[in-house]
Formats: structure tokens, sequence, C-alpha cells
């Protein structure tokens, strides 16, 4: 259904603010920056770059060489107004193939869910056709292990599937991807005892939480699988081409 408009959905979580593009870019930088190709002129594409959130990110890391792919033309134009060049593509897939081994870097953030499972691996390895021989892609996806999973699955009307560690390893492995890193993080560490600081009390609850959460897994499967899993709301996975 090529005619929805996504930013109804979109616009209930990110507003056109500076400050807001800001505060998302920053926690992006976080993630992406321990990845990302020391050259900073290294061509990167951001594939289903929303509000530009991301390439923002790279901007402030000082990353020149950088461009969005966008399905939506009303996310696109917004993307655009933040000063970033955004293609605008109706089969993402074609677009990538057309454009094979130009991207040393590529960023998959929250889209991967967004295709039926049927098409998921295709457009995978349609992702690693445009990377270049040494490139390596970012994904990150909805996680079926969070306490909260069958929200995060259901939050999106255009959400197709969520996954665990093995089904995204699966994907990207028949991408064609041979080096794969998928996050293991528990979200289980001491935070400060600052409890007068409603972020201290927040990072104290989601500990508690999780570390309950963790016992219903332990109860349930073996200690080997469960040293693999992420109880994080999203699973991050780096994949490398070679």
């Amino acid at each position: 259904m090529n005619d929805l408009d996504y930013t109804v959905h979109y616009r209930r979580f990110h507003d056109c603010t500076e400050t807001h593009a800001e505060q998302v870019a920053e926690s992006h930088a976080r993630s992406l920056k321990p990845h990302l190709p020391p050259d900073r002129s290294a061509p990167i594409l951001d594939i289903g770059c929303g509000y530009g959130f991301a390439l923002r990110a790279l901007r402030n890391l000082g990353y020149t060489n950088i461009a969005g792919l966008e399905t939506s033309p009303q996310q696109a134009e917004q993307c655009r107004k933040a000063g970033f060049p955004v293609a605008v593509a109706q089969n993402t897939a074609a677009w990538l193939q057309a454009h094979s081994k130009q991207y040393s870097f590529v960023i998959l953030m929250d889209v991967l869910e967004h295709l039926p499972v049927a098409s998921q691996v295709q457009f995978a390895r349609a992702m690693y056709c445009s990377l270049s021989s040494n490139g390596r892609a970012f994904v990150t996806v909805p996680n079926a292990n969070s306490i909260i999973a069958p929200r995060w699955r259901y939050i999106d009307y255009t959400h197709h599937s969520s996954f665990t560690e093995h089904s995204l390893f699966f994907v990207l492995r028949n991408a064609g991807f041979p080096d794969i890193s998928i996050s293991r993080d528990k979200g289980i560490c001491r935070p400060s005892i600052r409890l007068w600081k409603s972020e201290s009390r927040n990072t104290w609850r989601r500990m508690i939480v999780r570390w309950l959460w963790l016992q219903v897994y332990k109860a349930e499967l073996s200690r080997d699988q469960i040293k693999d899993i992420s109880l994080g709301l999203n699973l991050t996975a780096l994949a490398s081409k070679s």
C-alpha cells in the first residue's frame, strides 16, 4: 500500500524541532560511532532514513559522504529540509542492486521488520550487494526477547515481524554475510545510587525488571541458550561482507 502516509505513525514519536533532532542524533551517534569507518569520506547510506536522525549523527561525527534512501516521499522531504540528500525508491531492493558495491557502510535501523517475512532475506541480499568488498551493515530490529516484545511488535501497523538473535542471524547469513555479531546486552548493571534523581530511579527500575525477566529465561532455557540473548527493546547486529 504505497499510498500510506507513514508520518501519521512517525510523528507520534518524533517532532520536527531542532532540539529533538539533536537529542535523537546524539543517541544514534553513541550506537554508531564504534562501528563506523575510520575514513570520514567513506560513502555511507542510511536505508529508511526517516527524518534524517542517523544522518545528522553522522554529520555531527564529521562524515561528509552520506546519503539517505526512503520509500516515503513525506519522510524524504523532511529529511531534505534538514540538509541531506535523499533518494526515493518504491522498490528499495532493486535500487540497492542497481547501486552495487557503492557503499562502505550501510545503516538499516528499524526497517527490516517492515518487510513481509518472505522478502526479508532477498532484501538483505540487496543490501549486501550494495556494499563494497570490505563493507559493513549496521542493523537494528525489534527484539522478541524483550519483556514488552508484543507491544513493540504491534505498535506499528506496518510491522510484519519481530526477531530473536537466531532469526536475525538466519536472515543475515542467508543474505551472504560471513561475519555477523549480534548484541547480547542484558541491560543489567549497577546504576547510580543517586536515587533522588528521576533518571537514576528509572535506571534501577529497568535493571530490576530485566533481572526478573532473565530469571524466566533461566527457568526455561539452558545456560548456553541464555548467553546470546539480549533483553533490550531492539536487537543490534553488525554484519561484515568479508
